[in-house]
């Protein structure tokens, strides 16, 4: 389980340096900020809009965001208990 919410947290900080790069490739573009995809893949750039954050800051919040997610979802979704029966190998 913790490694599937390391992933959780690695993909976030991954759809935050995706982000981060479009930003400083497609630098003149206020209206970003209030784009509604950016605001559901990024939470952390809610956060933004309120108050300046870093750029690593916005990574690692974003990495939070999904382990946090990724810990309600692996709590809340039943799994199978293949690996914990005494016959599997």
């Amino acid at each position: 389980m913790k490694r599937r919410i390391f992933l959780w947290a690695l993909l976030g900080s991954s759809v935050a340096c995706f982000w981060f790069f479009y930003v400083i490739a497609t630098a003149p573009n206020p209206g970003l900020m209030h784009s509604s995809i950016l605001a559901i893949t990024a939470p952390a750039s809610l956060l933004g809009r309120i108050m300046p954050q870093a750029y690593y800051t916005f990574i690692l919040l974003n990495g939070c965001f999904y382990a946090l997610i990724g810990l309600a979802t692996e709590l809340l979704l039943p799994r199978s208990h293949i690996h914990d029966h005494p016959t599997h190998t």
